[in-house]
């Protein structure tokens, strides 16, 4: 039987015993606010960043050597080129590496990474070679009558661009060069312009090419044959942007221009205040510029009647370029002052912005609704995924 003394000592013992409940409380809250903080920092965007973007963190991926000097998405697949150019691919649902090898020598420029899934192959472009891997292993994989390492006639100077049987690039020279993948040898060659630099862009069977001295032009890939070519009147330093019935040039001389891709006729042109420098992102009917001084500019794609363009907003807070849509959301990157942003896309008026000082590039797998891809200083490359 207890007493009342000691009925006395285990109440007061437990009184003294028992953290009060405000304390369990504030401690728990500093726990998650621990461990909240310590994803933030753990990722390149944390979770709560992402969020307020409307994307997901989807994983993250430490490249060796903390270098990346090309990141692209193909499919499932997606590819990191190193500054020592050894190339990783990776599957892009979850970011497992499936294989590393490398593909050329340091002094190499690797300038594009194609990806055949029908063929098993990966197409790997630098300055002097076409190498064919296979999509499995990695490993070197001759084509179906050449050889795995072949010899380029014109010295690369562009990404390639798949056509068939051919890869297309441009040379440095200012040729336009159909690689013949299969068996190893330039089909043919067409003198585009002085040199080319700027990535050709494909809409079917029609290729085009902007130069440094101001010439659109645009090719048949089914034979090789040139269809029209304009000059402009400055030089050209962004990529164009291509759709089924237009091509849009953004140039020096301030003009975004939209060409007839078949004919080459002008559908519309603006004046900007500010030399053009980034490139046009067309993504639906809607083309969105980057206007230096003014901001971030909408214009619809094909105006009816309208050869001065029709300019629908412009966003003078933005100061990026469009790099996806989500929704009803642009999503923007200022490489410059590492600024990811996001815009509405039917108004025009800024949603969020947040500064990136450790982030080099961002790149999204699709322009409608496709993943981002984040590129780290550090070498950490993060995925992120559209929140449904």
């Amino acid at each position: 039987m207890l007493t009342g003394c000691c009925l006395l000592a285990m109440v007061t013992a437990s009184v003294t015993t028992a953290a009060p409940p405000e304390k369990d409380t504030r401690e728990r809250l500093e726990r998650q606010e621990a461990i909240r903080n310590h994803l933030e920092q753990s990722y390149l965007i944390g979770p709560a960043a992402a969020e307020s973007f409307g994307y997901t963190v989807d994983w993250q991926f430490p490249v060796p050597s903390k270098e990346v000097s090309m990141v692209t998405s193909h499919d499932d697949r997606i590819f990191v080129v190193t500054v020592t150019n050894d190339l990783i691919c990776l599957q892009a649902d979850n970011g497992r590496r499936i294989w590393s090898v490398s593909v050329a020598d340091k002094l190499e420029i690797v300038h594009s990474i194609t990806f055949m899934p029908e063929n098993e192959l990966v197409l790997v472009l630098t300055n002097s070679m076409l190498v064919t891997l296979d999509s499995n292993t990695g490993m070197t994989k001759a084509a179906v009558l050449g050889k795995a390492h072949q010899e380029l006639q014109w010295i690369a100077n562009t990404p390639g661009v798949l056509s068939g049987d051919h890869l297309i690039y441009g040379a440095r020279n200012g040729q336009l060069v159909w690689q013949t993948w299969k068996i190893g040898f330039a089909w043919k060659a067409y003198q585009a312009a002085g040199s080319l630099r700027l990535p050709p862009v494909m809409s079917g069977n029609i290729i085009c090419t902007t130069s440094s001295d101001g010439v659109v032009s645009a090719f048949d890939t089914d034979t090789a044959t040139q269809m029209w070519n304009a000059r402009l009147l400055d030089s050209i330093v962004a990529k164009a942007a291509t759709s089924e019935h237009a091509i849009y040039v953004a140039g020096i001389d301030q003009h975004l221009r939209a060409f007839d891709i078949r004919t080459g006729r002008t559908l519309w042109r603006v004046l900007t205040e500010s030399a053009l420098v980034d490139p046009p992102t067309l993504i639906g009917d809607h083309v969105y510029q980057q206007i230096p001084g003014l901001g971030l500019a909408c214009f619809d794609a094909l105006p009816v009647n309208k050869l001065d363009g029709d300019r629908k907003w412009i966003c003078p807070d933005n100061n990026g370029t469009v790099v996806a849509r989500h929704g009803d959301t642009l999503v923007t990157w200022d490489p410059s002052s590492r600024v990811l942003a996001t815009v509405s896309a039917t108004q025009g008026t800024p949603i969020h912005s947040k500064q990136y000082p450790n982030i080099e590039e961002i790149a999204a797998t699709s322009m409608q609704d496709g993943k981002l891809l984040a590129v780290g200083d550090d070498g950490r490359l993060i995925c992120l995924d559209p929140m449904r």
